[in-house]
């Protein structure tokens, strides 16, 4: 199974937060708005994201805290689990109030047990 790990924003903000945590390495694919034409809710950078990393979009999971950004993930054909912090209602597949909330495997069983929606 392939796998990659991927992150997408503004390109100041990216450079500046991976440095800060020192997570440079972490990730194998770095989206920026400046690589995209078109914002969410418009799949295009998640697209992006999976074919940089050369995984299908049908094995991806976006980890979303705007509506937005989940439809954008249904409309390229991947699953999402959404991170509500403010009550705002988000449509994924999974939504938690914090990610430290997901149990060690609600990836895996997101990809196994649960197509992805679609509009």
């Amino acid at each position: 199974m392939a796998s990659g790990d991927c992150i997408g924003s503004a390109a100041r903000n990216i450079e500046a937060v991976l440095e800060a945590l020192s997570a440079t390495h972490v990730f194998q694919g770095i989206v920026s708005a400046e690589d995209v034409h078109h914002g969410k809710p418009d799949p295009e950078v998640y697209l992006t994201a999976a074919a940089r990393v050369g995984v299908p979009p049908d094995r991806c999971i976006v980890v979303e805290d705007a509506a937005a950004g989940v439809q954008g993930a249904r409309s390229a054909g991947m699953r999402s689990i959404g991170v509500n912090r403010n009550g705002e209602h988000l449509p994924a597949d999974i939504v938690v109030q914090s990610l430290e909330l997901l149990s060690p495997d609600s990836f895996e069983k997101l990809l196994e047990e649960c197509p992805a929606k679609s509009e």
